[in-house]
């Protein structure tokens, strides 16, 4: 089995950028969603949903991370014994002579793709089944860091004091209230009587005392 470790590299490097992205997305919008705020209107950066992705789903990536590497060794494994010979074999054997396929029949002009694909339908099998698990972990585990982001916000709802709280600036009065995130463009507060606003972080103040113990 042959690497080209650049492209390997690279492949990996993508996959692994796309992971953390999609990461901070779901993550982002489970948590303002409680809030009825969406993570468009904050306009979080490229940069910043790759961080929070990295903060929120880096234990999903090692899982996964983990998985890969024991599904590429079974698979390894699979075609180093080639046991996928011996499991065609068998299954073959059980095919009654007259029906089996002609060992010699008309192949179109360089078709020796489908050809690898008639001699090992086992690995094929194998492939196809160990690519729908790990995609089905992908699901899963970006479903379990939009949880965590839903687990957050409902604990804030409960107790918004929970939040770091900062002074808005409106109209030459300044009102105390509690910050639920920051984007590029705008910041979403919450005050005592669960009053979502949207404002610029230009606007925002943010107090001293939330350092106190610090």
């Amino acid at each position: 089995m042959k690497f080209n470790f650049s492209l390997d590299a690279a492949i990996v490097l993508t996959l692994t950028t796309v992971f953390f992205y999609t990461s901070g997305q779901i993550f982002l919008n489970g948590y303002l969603s409680p809030f009825l705020v969406d993570s468009i209107v904050l306009n979080f950066s490229v940069q910043d949903k790759i961080y929070v992705g990295f903060l929120r789903g880096i234990n999903e990536y090692l899982y996964i991370l983990t998985a890969c590497l024991i599904m590429f060794f079974i698979r390894y494994t699979f075609i180093y014994f080639e046991i996928g010979k011996w499991i065609d074999k068998k299954l073959t054997s059980y095919i009654p002579k007259n029906e089996r396929p002609k060992k010699h029949v008309l192949k179109i002009h360089n078709s020796e793709y489908f050809d690898g694909l008639d001699r090992n339908y086992a690995t094929v099998l194998l492939t196809s089944f160990l690519s729908l698990v790990l995609a089905w972990g992908v699901l899963k585990a970006f479903i379990h860091i939009e949880k965590k982001g839903k687990e957050i916000s409902s604990t804030v709802m409960n107790d918004v004091s929970t939040l770091p709280k900062v002074i808005h600036k409106e109209q030459n009065e300044e009102l105390t209230k509690h910050l639920i995130k920051c984007g590029s463009s705008l910041c979403a507060l919450i005050d005592e009587k669960k009053n979502v606003s949207l404002v610029e972080p230009k606007n925002v103040i943010l107090l001293g005392s939330n350092f106190k113990d610090r």
